[in-house]
Order: structure tokens, then sequence, then C-alpha cells
């Protein structure tokens, strides 16, 4: 393919679409920045720097000292940022979460304003995550018909720990970024009986949207947890 006029942003929209599409696929390598040259016909820099900014947003992940690679998406994590009753060690460990209910619900007018999904049907479920058997976060998850269509099959007992690299696995969807917003309420009577707290305890709640390769929202997720136990850090340069 001959295509020397090509700067490194259009091939960048180029690779892009090779994701999306899936002809690149999720975990894989991608191939070799000097075939990519030859088969665009452009110098090997052009492309470095379309890798290099499809890397920049989380799309492609560049191993040292191997191919870069399509984005597997986070490791589902980051959530527990929030919170500090876990041991000093604990950013090595994985938490330990159980799946309470699993159903099928219509697409409601909030949650669809929240993501611009049009899907008519949603996957909600509920789940507990605990540090050493103790509960410290109640999640509701809501996932958009068809697209996670293969989890609704799965017992509670089938799902994995985290659930980001088991959307890559299971339903080829990987999620590469996620916007939070925190508020405090008082517990909610079912939230308090999740967590083994009283009704009307101070709580946290974090709201979630988090996004595909190829930018669209693919989960939204509401956790509540102790307020007490919230922390917020951040650096200002």
């Amino acid at each position: 393919m001959k295509a020397t006029s090509l700067g490194y942003q259009s091939l960048a929209s180029v690779f892009r679409k090779k994701v999306e599409e899936g002809v690149w696929h999720i975990g894989n390598a991608i191939p070799s920045e000097a075939s990519l040259a030859k088969e665009y016909g452009v110098a090997l820099g052009t492309i470095r720097q379309a890798v290099a900014q499809l890397a920049d947003e989380g799309i492609l992940v560049k191993r040292h000292g191997k191919s870069t690679a399509v984005s597997s998406g986070l490791n589902g994590q980051s959530m527990l940022r929030f919170f500090r009753h876990q041991p000093e060690d604990f950013e090595q460990q994985t938490p330990q979460a159980k799946v309470l209910a699993i159903k099928e619900i219509p697409l409601d007018k909030e949650i669809s304003k929240l993501t611009g999904w049009a899907c008519k049907m949603l996957l909600k479920i509920h789940r507990i995550r605990l540090i050493n058997g103790e509960p410290f976060l109640y999640e509701t998850i809501y996932l958009p018909l068809p697209k996670f269509k293969r989890l609704a099959s799965l017992r509670p007992d089938e799902f994995e720990e985290l659930f980001y690299p088991m959307y890559a696995k299971s339903c080829g969807i990987a999620v590469i970024k996620a916007n939070d917003q925190v508020g405090f309420e008082l517990t909610k009577k079912m939230d308090a009986k999740a967590l083994g707290m009283k009704e009307g305890y101070p709580a946290v709640r974090v709201n979630r949207i988090a996004f595909d390769l190829s930018g669209k929202p693919v989960e939204y997720r509401s956790s509540v947890g102790d307020a007490m136990a919230f922390q917020y850090s951040a650096e200002v340069n």
C-alpha cells in the first residue's frame, strides 16, 4: 500500500480503526513498526509517532523489549484508591469479591442520560468487595446488552475477582479509562445491610462510567462504602 502523504495523525486514525473493528485483537501484538512503515510507504519515525499517540490514549501498550500490543485494559483495582482501611501491603493483594445477584432489566432514563446508551436491556449486577473477609464496598454495576450477553448466563460464583480483565476475555471489551464522581450521603437500608453498617451512617458513593478502546461508555457502576474509611489524595504541580 503506497500512501506517502499520510501523516502520523492520519495513520493513528487508521490504526485506531483496526483496533475498533477487531482487525488488531485485544491483548495481541500489532505488526512491527518496520513492516507497517513498508506497508504504508512512510518513514519509520512516522509510524513511531502514530503508535506513540495511541499508546498515550491507552489503546496500545508499548512493552519494554517486546512488541507493541493492543491494550487489554485496566485491571479493575483503581476504585480501591479511595479507601484506606487495608493492610500496608494491600497494593500487592487482590481483594475478594462476591457477586450477590444478576438480572436483566430495561434501560432506564437516568442511566441512558448518563451513558448515552440506546439499548433496550441492561445486565444489572450486585457485588460486594471484601478485605480479609470484611465487606468494604457494595457495588451495583450496569452493562449494556447484548454487548455483555455472554456474562448473563454465568452463575454468581462463576464471575472472576476482577471484572475488567473478564470483560476483555469473555466479551472482547477492554476498559481503558474511567471517570469517577464522588459524593457523600447517609447509608440506605440495602447498602447498610450489605456492608454490615447501621442505616443512616455516613457513606461515600463513587459513580463511575468506564470507556472502551473506541471511547464509548461500556459500564456504569455505583459503589458505596464507609465514609470514615474514605481518603483522597492528589498531586498539584
